[in-house]
């Protein structure tokens, strides 16, 4: 390969901006979701090979990023009863968001947080 590490660490940020801008625009589905953070997960597999701290920080993340992938491909229990207590808690807690765009046939957010480039990038 001709690409130091350095140019392709470089690049990914680069196809990372893209991607959420991407997102941004077309809006994320659960498979896309899922798909971005098995990649994640592998990045930091990789980088936590090499132990120390990196290890153990790592180990937690990798461990959220599997909680993740398994709300975005586990079935939720059915949606509960509108002014209910526990409609009420869903609520609070974010699962009626997460329930709302799981469950969606467009995945279009609802107002995109905006990825800019770093006035400081080449």
């Amino acid at each position: 390969m001709d690409a130091s590490l350095t140019d392709l660490v470089s690049s990914l940020g680069d196809t990372a901006v893209d991607l959420v801008e991407a997102g941004e625009t077309e809006g994320w589905s659960p498979s896309t979701a899922d798909d971005a953070l098995s990649v994640v997960d592998v990045l930091c597999a990789v980088l936590a090979a090499h132990g120390g701290p990196l290890e153990t920080s790592l180990t937690q993340v990798r461990a959220h990023i599997a909680a993740a992938q398994r709300a975005v491909r586990r079935d939720l229990p059915p949606a509960p009863r509108r002014g209910s207590a526990a409609a009420r808690q869903e609520d609070q807690d974010g699962t009626a968001r997460f329930r709302a765009w799981r469950d969606a046939r467009v995945h279009q957010w609802p107002t995109p947080p905006r990825a800019r480039r770093s006035r400081w990038e080449s």
